[in-house]
């Protein structure tokens, strides 16, 4: 039997920003920043010779370039539209609606695709797009050229699949792009299309991704020196522009002091992303003391929000079983101007640790009553109503979190409570309701969760 209590050390989007980027002839200070990279000294050196040889000569190493292609296509929908169809109609009509997207394949359609839920029928679509750019299927180690909407395809590709947990065509798909640091994936390789233009055509969300990948597959000891990969580059850009320089250490461009301050304000920003994921993954491999010791790091920036991050804390200090030194971060949270909301759900999952699942209760209840779309606080008022003895009470407040929460927000932990608690009700009656369950959620949705289909057919 499992129950999950929803601690949330670091919230994270569900959904990838669908937004396709457009090329421009103009290149603000923003786009300079946002796309500012290091590349390491054997790309480097890739990019001077390219920018070096007469038009026409230069012939690139093969190993130094990104060839990805599609590995897999068209068959999400059937794989996971087919358990749907054997037990609703609803869900079979769905499935056909997306069909319909599939005729034509367009970035519009592609955005519709994932926020109907439809991420089977998302994937195919990317697989089409990404044909229209010689990147399809069985081009997988051929010579190709990349812009930024190409990759971005294959950002949103792969957090799908990543999504419907399709990991093992995720990783191989993504292996092309190792951590996106060939020539290939800088302006500087296009001087003909982007002039002088640098930096990087990747997003660092796609960095992020990709970093974050092997944790998904069970490897999070590489995610850890990814990430930590990707922080050493971070710092040595900070260092960079406090030493007067651009981020990639030129002096091409001279910065202004305003300038010069939003830069650090950007990248130390995304520094605390990454060194978010570290926690995160630091967590899956239960090395609670590096995720510590990162989380009293970014609490002694100036800037740092204290009381989420000494909040943050004393959540970890719960997983750990230390529950003193849990009370004492939440304690000195609330000295920093803790909301009224964290700090209910604080103490309510102290009170959890604590066996006090009546205490529990009275504090989700109250952070409910003010927050009532927050579906952590209804996942944890759940389980402790369980956990109170008031089964009943419990199934209701989570069928109720999912009828008023049909599409964009379904955590796994959700799905598995409520399938946990119908088994307990009635083995005989629970499997019904589970599927009463799935039907319900595809009306609103193209396709299941995957968690509910292997608590069907698990």
């Amino acid at each position: 039997m499992f129950f999950e209590v929803s601690v949330n050390l670091i919230s994270r989007k569900q959904s990838p920003d669908t937004r396709i980027p457009r090329v421009t002839t103009t290149l603000g200070e923003a786009d300079r920043r946002r796309d500012a990279w290091i590349p390491m000294e054997k790309t480097r050196q890739e990019l001077v010779a390219k920018a070096t040889c007469p038009p026409g000569s230069y012939k690139p190493d093969l190993d130094m370039l990104t060839m990805p292609g599609i590995l897999l296509d068209e068959e999400f929908e059937d794989e996971i539209g087919e358990p749907i169809v054997l037990c609703c109609r609803e869900a079979r009509d769905n499935c056909n609606k997306t069909k319909n997207f599939n005729l034509t394949p367009n970035e519009r359609r592609l955005k519709e695709l994932i926020q109907i839920g439809a991420y089977g029928a998302a994937i195919n679509h990317t697989a089409m797009l990404l044909s229209l750019q010689g990147q399809g299927r069985g081009r997988q180690g051929c010579q190709t050229v990349h812009t930024p909407q190409t990759l971005h395809l294959w950002y949103i590709r792969l957090t799908m699949l990543i999504k419907i947990k399709s990991l093992a065509v995720a990783q191989a798909e993504a292996q092309p792009f190792s951590q996106l640091e060939k020539p290939d994936i800088f302006y500087q390789y296009y001087p003909e299309v982007y002039g002088t233009r640098t930096g990087s055509m990747a997003s660092f969300s796609f960095r992020l991704l990709l970093a974050e990948l092997p944790m998904h597959c069970g490897k999070p000891k590489e995610s850890l020196r990814r990430l930590f990969s990707a922080w050493a580059a971070i710092k040595k850009m900070l260092n960079n522009l406090r030493q007067g320089l651009c981020e990639d250490g030129s002096s091409a461009i001279e910065l202004s002091e305003l300038d010069r301050t939003e830069s650090l304000k950007f990248w130390m920003s995304r520094e605390a992303k990454v060194i978010y994921s570290i926690i995160n993954c630091a967590c899956v491999v239960k090395d609670y003391g590096l995720a510590m010791e990162l989380l009293s790091h970014l609490n002694e920036r100036e800037d740092a929000p204290k009381h989420i991050l000494l909040s943050a804390l004393g959540r970890l200090n719960l997983q750990t079983g230390n529950i003193a030194g849990a009370e004492i971060c939440f304690n000195e949270a609330y000295l920093y101007g803790s909301s009224g909301v964290r700090e209910l759900v604080d103490r309510g999952l102290l009170a959890v640790a604590q066996n006090n699942f009546e205490e529990a209760c009275a504090c989700f209840q109250r952070a409910n009553a003010l927050e009532p779309s927050n579906v952590m606080i209804l996942n944890n008022l759940g389980v402790s109503l369980y956990h109170d003895g008031r089964l009943q009470e419990a199934i209701q407040v989570i069928e109720a979190t999912i009828s008023s929460h049909p599409v964009d927000t379904l955590p796994e932990s959700l799905i598995l409570n409520l399938c946990s608690l119908y088994d307990l009700q009635s083995s005989k009656k629970g499997i019904m309701r589970k599927f009463a369950l799935l039907r319900q959620i595809s009306k609103y949705s193209a396709d299941a969760p995957t968690t509910i289909l292997e608590k069907l057919y698990g």
